[in-house]
């Protein structure tokens, strides 16, 4: 199966907190709506720099949201916030409505998947036993992997394309590859929200979309929540549902990517003048220097 996705995909709330229409209260009772990611009025510090400070924003079950901003805003902070990696010096934040300070590290990891920047894999694991790393919050342990979970792997992996590389070793392998390893191995985790921090960096052209292909294909197909942090404002246009932008740890602007994208908040947040041009023969557009 090849997962692939050339649509853009939009939440059906802006703000990035939901809300219900009540017109006839005793008609229609509140409705209880949980999002998969709260981020409240958080803030970080390293040896008392401030790197996030009051961050705001949550992501609906099944929305993609691409994290955007310069290096330095704080985009990869903010995931390990999320996950739970960084204690964040005030502000909380919310899984599935339960406060990731009351959770166990095997429970997070049970809802919550991770890909790292850069996966640094010095023993010549195979991938498919990396793949099935994936399933270790599940184990106690005293517990291995079982044959069914070898099988299962495999099936994994040849659905998404890399089943030819089950029996390789991950320290011979293209930097590409082993990337689309380790989504394999957060997808076989089997967690409803997972975070992506810069799949695409050190990567070529024909890689970075077919990470995103995939991530994006993954997660239409099973619902998954994303996060993903980019630094290419093209790759978060055509694939991300959601965007925040951030700059210097702090939210310049949440939305759609339709309410989010303009040429002035985008050349704000790069400090530089930025254009988006309308491709007519392709009915799409694109973000471009001014200069070119």
């Amino acid at each position: 199966m090849t997962y692939v996705s050339n649509a853009t995909f939009h939440s059906a709330t802006e703000s990035g907190v939901p809300f219900v229409t009540q017109t006839n209260p005793q008609m229609n009772p509140p409705v209880s709506v949980v999002n998969a990611i709260e981020v409240r009025n958080l803030s970080f510090a390293y040896s008392g720099r401030v790197v996030l400070d009051g961050i705001n924003f949550a992501v609906e079950k099944g929305v993609i949201c691409g994290l955007l901003g310069p290096n330095g805003s704080g985009k990869t902070t903010l995931l390990k916030c999320i996950n739970g990696l960084r204690t964040p010096m005030d502000g909380q934040v919310m899984i599935e409505g339960a406060s990731i300070d009351s959770l166990t590290r095997q429970e997070i990891a049970s809802k919550v998947s991770v890909v790292p920047q850069q996966a640094n894999i010095v023993f010549p694991f195979k991938a498919i036993e990396l793949v099935i790393m994936g399933k270790c919050p599940e184990l106690e342990h005293w517990q291995s992997p079982q044959e069914a979970d070898y099988v299962r792997a495999e099936t994994l992996m040849e659905s998404l394309g890399i089943g030819h590389l089950a029996h390789r070793r991950v320290t011979e392998i293209s930097g590409g590859e082993r990337q689309l390893v380790v989504i394999a191995r957060a997808i076989f985790q089997g967690a409803d929200i997972m975070l992506l921090d810069e799949p695409c960096a050190h990567l070529d052209y024909k890689n970075q979309f077919a990470i995103m292909r995939l991530v994006t294909g993954v997660a239409r197909e099973k619902g998954l929540t994303v996060i993903i942090t980019l630094h290419d404002p093209n790759l978060a246009f055509h694939y991300c549902d959601k965007i925040v932008l951030l700059k210097e740890g702090r939210v310049v602007s949440i939305g759609s990517t339709s309410a989010v994208f303009h040429e002035e908040t985008l050349s704000e947040l790069y400090d530089m003048d930025i254009s988006i041009a309308d491709v007519t023969e392709r009915d799409c557009r694109v973000v471009l220097p001014s200069d070119w």
